[in-house]
């Protein structure tokens, strides 16, 4: 005999049981677990629950009887409320146990949320054209050309385009620093890849100089040296002119596949159309998909979020591990402030995937988008494990539910200005 009662994030199942149905659960448990017990003068297995409990007290069977009564209440449970789907381990409470009133227990159960879906059809989604232009062709020669270009030593001061290689050792407050010193740095003038206005005056200088530059760190830099001022030592050991190949049929043969300048126009046009009108569906899913999380309020439960930025620390920790490097040695790296504002930013991205997740699963049971059994079977053949298979299925899914949005919502096209 059980009731229920439901929140937004939590499931409470009350139960009470019969001194009989207590009993009968305690001798399943028993019959399942001796054999997890030594008792003097008995082989392993063949104790008397009786003697067991009188070794190990009258208790001893009481934990695994609450998980048996709460797995087999909770398969009725789910079978009249398969939406009480469980996100975390429950809260087990043996309330009361007396002769005349039976066994009270408390399930306490975290589970996904309900919520009401906003309005997934008919929406207007941004996106920027895919259309490919003659300019977008001129890009990508550019940099075939910036690719293939010389570099040639010449005797002369730097200039804005040259190319220096340089050796430098950084100051602050007089004391050298960490990462500040480099040998044979290349460099070309005018490319901005220094801080502040390192590169502007290296501009003038030749071959053999050595002399000081001065910099201060922009306030966006890493926490430890931004906003303040540095000195380096610079010395320069070679000057590079760089001269760039001339575009013709020629070039394009030995730098490319094609044969000539049309041949390469026509291939990269017809490229990058395919990959604007790919970077245009992708668009249109990512502003989609942040619409339905703003404008669909779902209440998650706190384990839901923290299971999961657990589970993607771990990880993280455990892929940086064979490269001795610790998270927070990471995290400065990659320019964050500190792993406190890392945790902050992983949870929040953590929350809206969540949301996602369970706003397509939504969209996919109101629209019956199901995975067929001949789609599953095709997609994973030679695939064994379990989970593997299960991830497919919902990659299918997904895919589905991305179909019918794109088909139920339209688009308009903005500028690359906007």
């Amino acid at each position: 005999m059980f009731t229920i009662e439901k929140d937004k994030t939590k499931v409470e199942v009350n139960v009470t049981l019969t001194n009989q149905e207590w009993e009968e659960g305690l001798q399943k448990v028993y019959e399942k677990n001796k054999g997890s017990f030594s008792v003097v003068g008995f082989r392993k297995g063949h104790a008397p629950r009786k003697v067991i409990e009188k070794t190990y007290g009258d208790t001893v069977f009481f934990d695994d009887a609450l998980i048996y009564f709460y797995e087999k209440v909770m398969v009725e449970v789910l079978t009249e409320h398969p939406e009480y789907e469980p996100v975390a381990k429950p809260q087990i409470q043996l309330q009361s146990y007396t002769v005349d009133n039976g066994v009270k227990l408390k399930f306490v159960v975290e589970v996904v949320p309900d919520f009401e879906l906003c309005k997934y059809t008919d929406n207007t989604i941004e996106v920027h054209s895919a259309e490919a232009t003659e300019k977008d062709v001129e890009h990508e020669l550019f940099h075939l050309r910036e690719d293939n270009a010389k570099f040639d030593d010449v005797d002369r001061p730097l200039k804005q385009g040259d190319v220096a290689v340089i050796d430098f050792m950084g100051f602050i407050d007089n004391v050298e620093f960490p990462g500040g010193t480099a040998e044979d740095y290349r460099v070309e003038i005018g490319s901005h890849s220094l801080v502040d206005t390192f590169e502007d005056q290296l501009v003038g200088h030749k071959k053999g100089e050595t002399f000081d530059v001065n910099v201060t760190f922009p306030e966006n830099y890493y926490e430890e040296f931004k906003g303040k001022k540095a000195s380096f030592k610079v010395t320069v050991k070679e000057v590079k002119e760089k001269t760039l190949p001339t575009v013709d049929d020629k070039f394009i043969a030995d730098a490319t596949e094609y044969e000539t300048l049309e041949e390469y126009r026509k291939a990269t046009f017809a490229h990058i159309q395919t990959m604007k009108e790919n970077q245009q569906e992708q668009e249109f899913e990512y502003n989609l998909r942040n619409l339905l999380v703003e404008k669909t309020n779902i209440e998650l439960p706190e384990s839901m979020i923290s299971s999961n930025v657990s589970y993607q620390m771990r990880s993280l920790e455990e892929a940086l591990a064979p490269y001795n490097l610790t998270l927070e040695q990471y995290i400065l790296s990659a320019g964050q402030n500190s792993l406190e504002d890392y945790i902050n930013g992983l949870r929040a991205q953590t929350i809206r995937n969540i949301k996602a997740r369970l706003i397509y699963r939504r969209i996919a049971n109101e629209q019956n988008i199901k995975v067929s059994e001949e789609e599953l079977k095709a997609a994973s053949e030679g695939v064994t494990d379990e989970d593997e298979i299960a991830r497919i299925e919902s990659q299918i899914s997904l895919r589905k539910v991305h179909k019918f949005l794109r088909e139920h919502n339209k688009t308009t096209v903005v500028s690359d200005d906007e």
